[in-house]
Formats: C-alpha cells, structure tokens, sequence
C-alpha cells in the first residue's frame, strides 16, 4: 500500500483489500442515512483504520515517499466521513477504498 501510495496509483502494486473497502461509494451513501448504524459504523471505521495505517506506515522506515505524511492530521472522525460522503455522493460506482485514497491524496499532510 505505502509504494502504491507514494507511486501515486495503487494500481502499480497488487494487494488484497478485505472488508468493507470492496464496498461501493454507493453502499457507503446508502448506510450513511442512519449514521448511527451498524453499517454505517463498519464503513466508517474501515477508512478511519486505513488513513490511520497510510500514516503508520508513512513514519517508519517502510515509507518510500517524503516523510511526515499524515492524512488526518487536524480533523477528526467527523470531517473525515463528511469528505467521503460528499466524495461517494458524487461518485457512486468507485469502492469505498477508492474514497480513502482519493481522501489521502486531497490531505496528504
């Protein structure tokens, strides 16, 4: 994920995403009108684990890219989700992990 990453497409290296990341923008859009639910719970903390993992990763010494990568740096869980709903809102089709990274690369901190 971290050469993916800092390669700038996670395309460029094979990795299995499991759990709630398959799922589409539109399933995230869609658990999201009750926000307190469970699947709308399970989506969220699947992106906040994998914003949290690209800025684990970007501070030890497995990170190729430049160093103090942080994408949640100064934002809470809050304003993380409203980027990925209005993200998803507009872009259904893509995978809940397309979201994440698109959120990456908009605050790559």
């Amino acid at each position: 994920l971290a050469i993916g990453l800092a390669i700038g497409s996670t395309n460029a290296l094979a990795f299995n995403v499991i759990g709630a990341g398959v799922g589409s923008c539109g399933t995230w859009t869609a658990d999201r009108r009750n926000p307190q639910g469970t699947l709308a719970n399970l989506d969220g903390q699947w992106v906040l684990g994998f914003l949290s993992g690209v800025g684990w990763i970007a501070s030890g010494v497995l990170w190729i890219g430049p160093e103090g990568i942080d994408p949640m740096g100064g934002l809470d869980a809050d304003a993380v989700w409203a980027w990925i709903d209005n993200f998803c809102r507009a872009n259904p089709l893509v995978t809940i992990m397309n979201a994440a990274e698109s959120f990456y690369y908009a605050h790559p901190r």
